[in-house]
């Protein structure tokens, strides 16, 4: 299996449907020497899911904890046919990484037509970095003319871990996806999509994906950290950020 660095798509017990803690999550990734995690809670709207002031007080999470980087941010759901989100706009500060996906409870599925609206407009918002396990068969979507527009938009897909046992039938789509991306030379983003720290870092599903169809590794996000910040930081993202920083700043000054 590649050597992956870094876990684009990870939830804690605040989710409401979680069952691991931030430092659990830290810790297993420590175990398998990865370098970055994006804490990437579900957005209000999902039942269960933190608050908006949950995201105002990201915060006061180090930009690094136990030589793991952890980049703060939201999976939205997309709210509609015009690709609305729940992305808290008062703290859009605090979110240093947004994806946005599609999830029954907030976006029951609809006609392929709709769902491939819903999912373009999610495309279109600048604010959404990349869009989540697309591969979920209980949406009928038009993935040419997702990837289409997700390439003109410079948005990333996701191919999620986590899909091959909880969304059962996402294989063969998650197969078209990795192979059309790569005809279209797209890079992609994997997330293991983690509720219970074992998960996270552990891609082995998409590897074998990417493996079969031989995906280029200049294109997986995931192999170097810098990919994905150089991606966040063009879009005028800034990283890591630490209020601490202030007062270190602060108290280092001269009288």
């Amino acid at each position: 299996m590649r050597n992956y660095v870094l876990d684009g798509h990870t939830h804690t017990l605040n989710c409401g449907h979680a069952y691991s803690t931030l430092s659990e999550l830290i810790n297993e990734a420590a175990k398998r020497n990865m370098e970055m995690i994006c804490l990437t809670e579900h957005g209000p709207a999902l039942p269960g899911a933190p608050s908006p002031l949950f995201f105002a007080n990201y915060r006061i999470i180090p930009g690094k904890v136990n030589n793991i980087k952890i980049l703060k941010g939201i999976e939205s759901n997309i709210m509609d046919i015009d690709g609305n989100t729940d992305i808290p706009m008062n703290y859009l500060e605090s979110l240093e990484i947004i994806s946005a996906s599609l999830h029954t409870p907030t976006f029951k599925p609809k006609t392929k037509n709709e769902n491939t609206s819903a999912v373009l407009g999610a495309i279109a918002n600048p604010h959404v970095d990349f869009i989540c396990h697309l591969g979920n068969p209980q949406y009928e979507l038009d993935y040419e003319v997702i990837l289409q527009d997700a390439k003109k938009h410079n948005t990333l897909i996701e191919i999620n871990n986590g899909s091959f046992f909880i969304r059962r039938g996402s294989k063969p789509n998650c197969e078209w996806i990795a192979n059309r991306c790569k005809e279209l030379d797209m890079p992609i983003i994997i997330g293991s999509d983690t509720h219970f720290a074992t998960d996270i870092g552990y891609f082995p599903y998409v590897d074998k994906v990417l493996t079969a169809v031989d995906f280029p590794d200049a294109l997986i996000i995931n192999l170097e950290t810098k990919r994905l910040t150089d991606y966040l930081e063009a879009k005028g993202r800034t990283l890591f950020k630490d209020p601490r920083q202030y007062a270190e700043d602060l108290f280092s000054q001269k009288d």
